[in-house]
Protein backbone atom coordinates (compact mmCIF):
# COMPACT_ATOMS: atom_id res chain seq x y z
CA UNK A 1 0.00 0.00 0.00
CA UNK A 2 1.80 3.21 -1.27
CA UNK A 3 1.99 5.86 1.85
CA UNK A 4 0.46 9.59 1.03
CA UNK A 5 2.95 12.20 1.88
CA UNK A 6 1.33 14.53 4.75
CA UNK A 7 1.48 17.52 2.68
CA UNK A 8 -0.71 15.85 -0.32
CA UNK A 9 -2.90 14.36 2.75
CA UNK A 10 -4.07 17.86 3.60
CA UNK A 11 -3.94 19.45 -0.03
CA UNK A 12 -6.72 16.55 -0.58
CA UNK A 13 -8.55 17.20 2.57
CA UNK A 14 -8.85 21.34 1.99
CA UNK A 15 -9.77 20.69 -1.19
CA UNK A 16 -12.36 18.52 -0.40
CA UNK A 17 -14.01 21.07 2.87
CA UNK A 18 -13.60 23.65 0.13
CA UNK A 19 -15.60 21.37 -2.56
CA UNK A 20 -18.23 20.77 0.52
CA UNK A 21 -18.51 24.21 1.57
CA UNK A 22 -19.15 25.59 -1.66
CA UNK A 23 -21.65 22.86 -2.43
CA UNK A 24 -23.88 23.70 0.52
CA UNK A 25 -23.58 27.56 -0.56
CA UNK A 26 -24.85 26.56 -3.70
CA UNK A 27 -27.80 24.73 -2.02
CA UNK A 28 -28.94 27.36 0.38
CA UNK A 29 -29.02 29.83 -2.68
CA UNK A 30 -30.62 27.56 -4.79
CA UNK A 31 -33.63 27.18 -1.76
CA UNK A 32 -33.78 30.57 -1.37
CA UNK A 33 -32.12 31.05 1.88
CA UNK A 34 -29.77 33.99 1.13
CA UNK A 35 -32.85 36.17 0.37
CA UNK A 36 -34.03 35.24 3.92
CA UNK A 37 -30.80 35.76 5.72
CA UNK A 38 -30.35 38.59 3.62
CA UNK A 39 -33.41 40.20 5.33
CA UNK A 40 -33.48 39.29 8.54
CA UNK A 41 -29.54 40.61 8.62
CA UNK A 42 -30.85 43.74 7.49
CA UNK A 43 -33.89 44.20 10.14
CA UNK A 44 -30.82 43.90 12.71
CA UNK A 45 -28.92 46.29 11.16
CA UNK A 46 -31.98 49.11 10.85
CA UNK A 47 -32.38 48.03 14.54
CA UNK A 48 -28.68 48.68 15.46
CA UNK A 49 -28.76 51.74 14.36
CA UNK A 50 -31.80 53.18 15.51
CA UNK A 51 -33.81 53.44 12.11
CA UNK A 52 -36.52 50.18 12.32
Amino acid sequence: MPRVKRGKARSFAWVLVLAIGVALIALGIAQGDMLDTWRKASLICYECIGIG
